[in-house]
């Protein structure tokens, strides 16, 4: 069923509205041009007859007249005769009377001698036939027209659905629907495919020149890591160690943004304890876990199902940030309902916060801010690929952001398997 805002549905509207008004003035004309012709014959006859009677014209001059005006000579009933004759006087001998007499749409011409009445009859009955015909031919040519429109504007449904299709399996693929067109329909499908060509071709360049990025800075972290364990002293081992190993974790997380931008990855929900969601946190950013001062935890054995590398990715920065900006450099985990909230003590953001979800962000009143502003857009790609929400407000003194019905269950009764404490 086409929708009112519809090309096709506007259309049909507009060919019906134009068929209507052209039924209506061509049942009109069917309906008064016969009479006026009448009218029209009536006075021209009136007026030549005249003048032939004047110039003294016999019957057969008068007849070959009207014949020449496609009048026919009609066979004459009693009741006809009685009808005309009512009224017209006997001619004399040898001569004959005229009359013109309108009866309806119908003009009829009596000729009358002593011994004969003849009787011709107008030929408007035969235009009424020509009315219609006109009619007929008419609507022909309109719905001939709105055929071969609707053929015309057909393959931009076939375009619709292939697009749809496109869309819906993340797919560069050409349309093949109307892509022989000469008109403007061939046009656009040309024109879509080139730039299709060449989207593929810059998501493949991008890939490509990511992972080559990403495989080449392996290798020297690598060997860092490497140089990193003869190092003599154990404390600065461990921190080289751990620098060495956040950057490889950077990376990994930079490949699951890109394959979340191409589309290519394969997002796997399971349930997860909130708590080990903080201890992967805890391990991302470096965090001691005896350092129980940086997260504060507020928690009820709260189960999360979401793709744990996504989630835990999305939290991580979340809780990265909430350290990074707040004036008491710590963070606040705490679960409403089935909502997860993640705080930190500061002052309000200065712009809406979609602003922030823009991939590349700056701060233009902050120039010295760390970062190449990926951070907020990371985290809502990848709530976005799971179907959660996320928001922010400000109360009473704190920036709260809130992933909205992540918790499927509160309160789960779990087994304690490590010593880590939390708030």
């Amino acid at each position: 069923m086409w929708r009112s805002t519809s090309i096709f549905f506007q259309i049909s509207l507009l060919f019906t509205f134009a068929f209507i008004s052209f039924l209506a003035i061509a049942i009109f004309y069917i309906k008064i041009q016969p009479s006026l012709e009448s009218i029209k014959q009536y006075n021209i006859l009136v007026n030549a007859i005249g003048k032939m009677k004047q110039f003294n014209a016999n019957l057969q001059e008068i007849r070959s007249f009207l014949e020449e005006e496609n009048f026919h000579e009609v066979s004459v009933t009693e009741s006809w005769k009685n009808k005309f004759v009512t009224d017209s006087q006997i001619p004399k001998s040898g001569s004959f009377n005229i009359n013109v007499i309108q009866d309806g749409n119908d003009i009829f011409i009596t000729l009358r001698t002593t011994k004969d009445f003849i009787v011709y009859r107008d030929p408007i009955t035969s235009g009424l036939s020509k009315y219609h015909m006109i009619t007929l031919i008419g609507t022909i040519i309109l719905v001939s027209i709105y055929i071969t429109l609707m053929k015309k504007l057909m393959p931009l449904n076939h375009i619709k659905y292939e697009i749809t299709h496109m869309t819906r399996n993340n797919i560069f693929t050409k349309i093949t629907h109307g892509v022989k067109n000469q008109d403007e329909i061939g046009e656009l499908v040309r024109e879509f495919n080139r730039s299709i060509t060449k989207l593929d071709a810059l998501s493949k360049s991008r890939s490509l020149f990511l992972r080559s990025i990403m495989h080449e800075l392996k290798t020297p972290i690598t060997k860092g890591r490497i140089v990193a364990e003869m190092v003599a002293d154990t404390k600065q081992r461990q921190r080289l160690c751990n620098v060495f190993e956040r950057l490889n974790t950077l990376i990994d997380e930079f490949a699951k943004i890109e394959q979340l931008a191409s589309k290519n990855y394969n997002l796997k929900k399971r349930e997860i304890l909130l708590t080990d969601i903080i201890e992967e946190v805890m391990k991302m950013l470096l965090i001691d876990p005896r350092n129980q001062d940086i997260i504060i935890l507020n928690h009820h054995n709260d189960l999360i199902k979401a793709d744990f590398n996504l989630f835990t990715l999305s939290v991580k920065n979340l809780v990265d940030n909430a350290i990074k900006y707040s004036t008491d450099s710590k963070v606040i985990i705490e679960s409403v309902q089935y909502d997860l909230l993640i705080k930190n003590k500061g002052s309000p953001l200065k712009l809406d916060i979609n602003e922030y979800f823009k991939p590349y962000f700056k701060d233009m009143k902050n120039p010295l801010s760390e970062g190449f502003g990926l951070g907020m857009y990371i985290i809502k790609t990848a709530l976005d690929a799971q179907n959660f929400d996320l928001r922010y407000h400000h109360e009473d003194g704190y920036n709260i952001f809130t992933i909205h019905d992540c918790i499927v269950e509160r309160f789960c009764i779990i087994k304690s398997t490590n010593n880590t404490q939390y708030n």
